[in-house]
């Protein structure tokens, strides 16, 4: 579905193209090719060394070009060539100085940020060790640049401050106030972002580099756009996507192209949108650029929701959590929590290594001593040492029996609970049918006929009062068979119902919420069972975004499709981690309601990535009783 959508977007875009001499322009199938002389270079060069030389105009040809993929290719080629060379070992360090900041560099544009710390924390660690301060500079820089993108905004500035305290380089100086710039625009701070980014700016004009110069001035378009001034937002927008195309920067091309394309959804232009988003999001494609594809991906999702094209949205979306996927298989985060832990590590013992020099001269009668008297005591605490690890391990054990033992239990009396619940609610519901049903239609209908039957005894005074007594049991009657079915999930429209539960939450300050149904008729058509645990499925999940997500917007998607009904749940938030998270009562209570229907529940999350949560409900013969 999504390959044809995207075939019939790309025509349209070629024919708007073919009709318009001020329609959009993108690059082709081929971005950029990489010139016959680097390459003839690189054949020609004879030994390592040549080699190295050889590939340094290369990278750097595809680096200011944004083309990460070529980098990252080229730049391991490289590697793997330098490993296996018989180079000495300090010349080896020298060249991976830099091959490293280049990886690491080109891992950060392509938003794989944890990568990019692998090959950031190596560089630094090389580079100290050969006391290169620029390198180390550069990855510091680096690793501040991730921080800043994970949106750890507080380490961020803390390693910005220290390069401007002790760098001396005025180009490191103006880079930092580019990207202090982009983390108080995160922070909504447009002031200080402003007053940062200008200051970029001009030294970048000064020095003409024609990037910085467009990423800064891109930086300064989406400020415009958040004080409200769409059209001359739009107007850098559109200078920055040409002046990027004629450079050949084709990362800004995107970025600036997608910012364009958000600006014409707000005005309602949604051709316009659709064909220049389509666009884009083939040059990311093309180019491999996975978080280009999510900025994209999101907001063609977003202007087919708006147009009511509900299909192309739920297609989108299953594309946009592909793509999402595919980036997270491609991170390697235990490894490199190791190697930033290790890192903290030496930068601390460098600290204490201070320190203890100092103090060597003070410490030596005391460490004399302290000998004598260890020599004594160290028969007796070996002993205690092995009577204390005999008792540790004793108690281990019994903790672990006894744990596995609670386990078990618990376990046991999981499922017999749950099986009771089971059993207890499906009984309880269709003896509340039988009920309502009898009561209508047997007792009601018997009521009925009696009245029927007596009001045809005209003139009677006494028959009279019996008529009214019969029409109040009647009524009654009526009125208890509609209590045990509860009236605002039989007399209301289901999708309208949840609507104006989710209105209540549309209020300043509060997180944005948006819900769509499709289709909507055949949503409504479900069991009333099923419509009550949905509803309160619903009503967890707002709860625990409005509580701990922190997030300014959420989607919510109700979708029938053939035999399933599917929940997709969706906020910008702050997201967790999957490893490391302990779910509550509510989202417990979630799993046990969807038990009762045989319904799974699947939770996608990241740190400052958001959160995903994608539920299915089969829907069975029950379940098609309105």
């Amino acid at each position: 579905m999504l390959a044809l959508l995207f075939g019939g977007l790309l025509a349209v875009s070629c024919s708007c193209l073919a009709q318009n001499s001020t329609a959009f322009t993108g690059y082709g199938n081929v971005p950029v090719k990489t010139p016959d002389s680097l390459l003839r270079k690189i054949q020609l060069a004879k030994n390592i060394k040549a080699k190295i030389l050889a590939f340094q105009p290369l990278l750097a040809f595809h680096a200011a070009h944004g083309t990460t993929d070529s980098v990252i290719i080229y730049a391991q080629q490289l590697m793997a060539e330098l490993n296996q060379s018989d180079l000495s070992s300090a010349d080896k360090h020298s060249c991976q100085v830099s091959l490293y900041l280049t990886l690491a560099n080109a891992y950060s544009d392509e938003g794989l940020y944890d990568e990019a710390l692998r090959y950031y924390l190596q560089g630094v660690s090389i580079a100290e060790s050969l006391g290169n301060k620029v390198a180390v500079n550069d990855n510091k820089m680096g690793m501040a640049n991730v921080y800043a993108a994970r949106n750890e905004h507080d380490k961020a500035i803390a390693a910005y401050n220290d390069l401007l305290n002790t760098g001396q380089d005025e180009r490191l100086k103006y880079w930092v106030y580019e990207r202090l710039g982009l983390i108080f625009l995160e922070q909504k701070d447009l002031f200080q972002a402003k007053q940062y980014t200008e200051k970029a700016l001009v030294y970048f004009q000064q020095q003409h580099q024609e990037k910085k110069e467009q990423q800064a001035k891109l930086t300064l378009g989406i400020i415009t756009e958040l004080n409200q001034q769409t059209d001359e937002a739009y107007a850098i927008y559109n200078e920055v996507k040409n002046n990027a195309e004629q450079h050949q920067f084709f990362d800004l091309y995107i970025h600036a192209g997608q910012r364009m394309g958000n600006l014409l959804i707000r005005r309602k232009d949604y051709e316009n949108a659709k064909v220049l988003l389509s666009l884009v999001y083939a040059n990311a494609l093309q180019w491999n650029d996975l978080e280009a594809q999510l900025k994209v991906l999101n907001s063609l999702r977003n202007l087919y929701a708006v147009t009511d094209d509900y299909k192309n949205a739920y297609a989108l979306m299953t594309q946009y959590l592909g793509v999402l996927q595919e980036v997270l298989n491609k991170q390697n985060k235990k490894e490199i929590n190791e190697l930033e832990i290790k890192y903290q590590t030496a930068q601390k013992e460098k600290e204490i290594l201070n320190k203890e020099n100092q103090l060597n001269h003070q410490k030596t009668v005391k460490y004399s001593l302290l000998i004598g008297f260890l020599v004594i005591l160290l028969p007796i605490v070996g002993l205690l040492y092995m009577y204390y690890q005999k008792l540790q391990a004793q108690s281990k054990l019994n903790t672990t029996m006894e744990e596995m033992n609670r386990q078990k239990i618990a376990a046991l009396l999981k499922d017999k609970e749950l099986e009771l619940l089971k059993a207890s609610v499906s009984g309880q519901e269709k003896e509340r049918k039988r009920i309502a049903g009898e009561l209508h239609d047997s007792i009601g209908g018997n009521l009925a006929a009696i009245k029927l039957q007596l009001s045809n005894q005209v003139g009677v005074n006494r028959l009279e009062t019996i008529i009214r007594q019969v029409n109040d049991t009647y009524h009654q009657v009526r009125d208890l068979s509609h209590d045990l079915v509860p009236q605002k999930f039989t007399n209301t429209g289901f999708t309208a119902l949840i609507s104006g539960y989710i209105r209540q939450f549309n209020v300043p300050g509060n997180a944005t919420i948006t819900f769509h149904a499709f289709p909507g008729d055949e949503v409504d058509s479900i069991g009333t069972s099923l419509k009550v645990e949905i509803y309160k499925i619903i009503q967890e999940l707002i709860t625990n975004a409005q509580k701990h997500s922190q997030a300014s917007k959420v989607e919510i998607q109700l979708t029938r499709l053939d035999d399933m009904i599917k929940l997709q749940f969706e906020d910008d938030g702050q997201g967790f981690s999957m490893e490391t998270v302990k779910f509550g009562i509510g989202f417990q209570n979630i799993r046990e309601r969807l038990k009762l229907f045989d319904g799974v529940c699947t939770i996608d999350s990241f740190p400052s990535k958001g959160t995903v949560i994608d539920i299915e409900i089969p829907l069975n013969q029950e379940c098609y009783e309105a």
